[in-house]
């Protein structure tokens, strides 16, 4: 227990800070090279202690756990919102609204070329509607390598961080307890 209190984004204040920061640009600039490069190594060693034959979670598991952060860290969550701004065929798996701010969570069990594809899509329509929007995109933390692997996925995603402010939620769960880490699209570029 005494490592994870050294991990970057730990406590439970942290974290708050990090989600309130996504907003932000200039407390986004102040987390350094140093403090990223710390979390995603942390973000590795609980990959490491996952139990590698369990089976992925799925959507609904997925959006149950980050449903769960967000409430925790204070903010109104609704499942499958649709919007009347929108195509009212257009669905997103959760959306996240504290004050002004509003957060839309795309939930991916899997993180594949398509996928990509499909996030990019959904990416435009929420931007065009609501610029400052941001978009995460929430997934099992055994899709980690596949997102920090040099690559065309990782590179796709680094891209659609940089321009489209592109987060990543990662999660896990076990029959103790539920965990997630927020990757703000700041940090996928740095």
């Amino acid at each position: 227990m005494k490592d994870k209190e050294s991990d970057p984004f730990s406590t439970y204040q942290e974290n708050k800070v990090l989600l309130n920061s996504i907003f932000m640009r200039d407390k986004m600039t102040k987390y350094s090279k140093q403090l990223v490069d710390n979390y995603f190594s942390a973000l590795l060693k609980a990959h490491e202690k996952i139990e590698m034959t369990r089976d992925p979670l799925e959507l609904g598991m997925i959006q149950d756990i980050v449903s769960d952060y967000l409430k925790d860290m204070q903010w109104h969550v609704k499942y499958d919102a649709s919007h009347s701004d929108f195509d009212p065929q257009y669905r997103f798996d959760l959306v996240a609204r504290k004050e002004k701010r509003t957060i839309v969570i795309l939930v991916q069990p899997e993180i594949t070329k398509k996928s990509i594809l499909d996030i990019q899509k959904e990416i435009f329509d929420a931007k065009k509607e609501m610029p400052s929007t941001r978009v995460l995109v929430a997934t099992d933390i055994l899709e980690l390598p596949y997102i920090l692997q040099k690559g065309a996925l990782a590179g796709f995603i680094s891209d659609m961080a940089k321009k489209h402010k592109l987060g990543i939620l990662f999660v896990d769960k076990n029959l103790d307890y539920q965990e997630t880490w927020l990757v703000p699209s700041e940090f996928l570029y740095v």
